[in-house]
């Protein structure tokens, strides 16, 4: 539940950045979205961070259906595709850190394992180059032929 609350207000943050003229200004490449227009700058990073999988229009088409309150309009996949064009990928550097800035922010104390942060475990193990320094810092698996292999564990 302390989760849902932080991320919800972590997308609130995010959602007011979108949204502000602040931002459109400054990652609108020249005089982009500068008139009103039927995809405004925030519709379109709305659309870019819904990660596209499939074809522009089944995206644009689940999108819409998906994003009602949006008011999101009727485009082309040529429409879209110009409209992107025209914001700088600094716009996404600045959401991406936003984000992360904020979740890191708001944990008081985070787990750490050798002084990186513990953010999953699955127990996944990867053979690591065959060097006495890695067998060392890592451990040695050994199997039937009791040869040994530099195993770290994730």
């Amino acid at each position: 539940m302390k989760n849902i609350k932080l991320l919800s207000q972590i997308l609130k943050r995010t959602n007011k950045l979108i949204v502000s003229d602040e931002y459109k200004q400054s990652y609108s490449l020249g005089n982009s979205f500068s008139r009103k227009r039927k995809l405004s700058f925030s519709n379109v990073v709305y659309l870019i961070c819904s990660v596209l999988r499939k074809s522009i229009p089944l995206e644009i088409d689940n999108f819409i259906e998906n994003h009602t309150c949006l008011n999101f309009p009727n485009i082309s996949k040529q429409a879209f595709s110009k409209a992107r064009q025209n914001i700088s990928p600094e716009a996404f550097k600045e959401l991406c850190r936003l984000f992360v800035d904020s979740f890191y922010n708001s944990k008081k104390k985070l787990n750490k394992w050798h002084g990186f942060n513990i953010l999953a475990v699955d127990g996944t193990s990867i053979q690591v180059p065959d060097t006495i320094e890695c067998g060392k810092y890592f451990g040695v698996s050994k199997n039937s032929n009791s040869s040994c292999d530099g195993i770290s564990l994730i």
